[in-house]
């Protein structure tokens, strides 16, 4: 089931990556997908605050991806120790992507992983507990943000 919601700054944005966070159990792969510039990586940054990471988030366009311990109280309230954030901007094929370390990330029930520009990468979409986001501007300054299989949505 698809749902959209309109984003219109990055208040927005962190708001409803908190809100996401609380629908996502460890083990799921989200894709994000959408052109420079469309907020993937403000995305991450609400995501990991809302599992209080205290490090600054970047996109890891050059190292690829990154791994973010959770609060410890956020590690006891969610399950989920970690979040793994990859760059798939510079990869090939998911080659490259299992060459990185990928599957030591993969479907471990204390991690999530977030892969900006999943669409790089087909065969991840078939993996079970994959869920997508696509980010989208309106042309007025607002992004439109559509979720694609979210079995419960984040009010």
């Amino acid at each position: 089931m698809k749902k959209t919601v309109r984003i219109k700054d990055v208040k927005t944005m962190t708001a409803f990556a908190g809100r996401f966070a609380k629908v996502l159990k460890g083990g799921d792969i989200v894709g994000l997908v959408g052109d420079l510039g469309t907020g993937k990586t403000t995305f991450i940054q609400g995501l990991t605050k809302a599992f209080g990471v205290r490090r600054p988030v970047r996109s890891p366009t050059f190292i690829l991806m990154q791994v973010f311990k959770t609060s410890a109280a956020s590690k006891k309230r969610t399950g989920i120790a970690q979040i793994c954030h990859i760059d798939a901007y510079r990869l090939k094929n998911e080659d490259e992507l299992f060459a990185i370390g990928f599957e030591d990330y993969a479907d471990r029930r204390d991690t999530v992983i977030c892969i900006e520009w999943a669409d790089r990468l087909p065969a991840v979409q078939w993996l079970d507990h994959y869920q997508e986001i696509r980010f989208d501007y309106d042309g007025d300054g607002e992004r439109i943000l559509t979720v694609d299989k979210m079995p419960i949505w984040p009010d």
